[in-house]
């Protein structure tokens, strides 16, 4: 079976872009341009792997990080922020993402993290990615 990965944005070229990047890879990919979605979606299906925008226009990756606390599987499915934003250290070291990559990347460097995410299943500690 495919792994199952979640990827949750709004700016629609970035989404259509790792959209078709994972897909060629062969993984199930469903996007979210916002955040409400994202999370009805997390009752219905258990991803492999969450990666998550910062700024939603709904809501913020954090609010939709301290939701999948409270869900049982997602202790065992890794979460990758990506965002524009300097990371936050007190909000990375309460939420535990697998890794934070900022925003602009290259899309090796995503599809890297979130392969070794896939394959290491959150077992290490947090690592903070910058584009710079």
């Amino acid at each position: 079976m495919n792994k199952r990965i979640v990827v949750v944005d709004d700016d629609p070229l970035l989404l259509k872009t790792i959209d078709i990047c994972l897909r060629k890879r062969g993984y199930d990919v469903n996007i979210f341009h916002n955040g409400a979605d994202a999370v009805k979606h997390f009752f219905d299906e258990k991803p492999d792997l969450v990666m998550l925008d910062i700024r939603l226009p709904d809501c913020d990756g954090w609010f939709i990080a301290k939701l999948m606390e409270k869900l049982d599987w997602t202790r065992e499915v890794p979460l990758v922020f990506m965002s524009v934003l300097e990371p936050d250290r007190r909000k990375v070291a309460e939420t535990k993402p697998f890794a934070y990559i900022q925003k602009p990347f290259e899309m090796g460097q995503l599809v890297q993290t979130m392969e070794r995410g896939l394959t290491e299943r959150a077992t290490l500690p947090s690592m903070i990615y910058s584009a710079s």
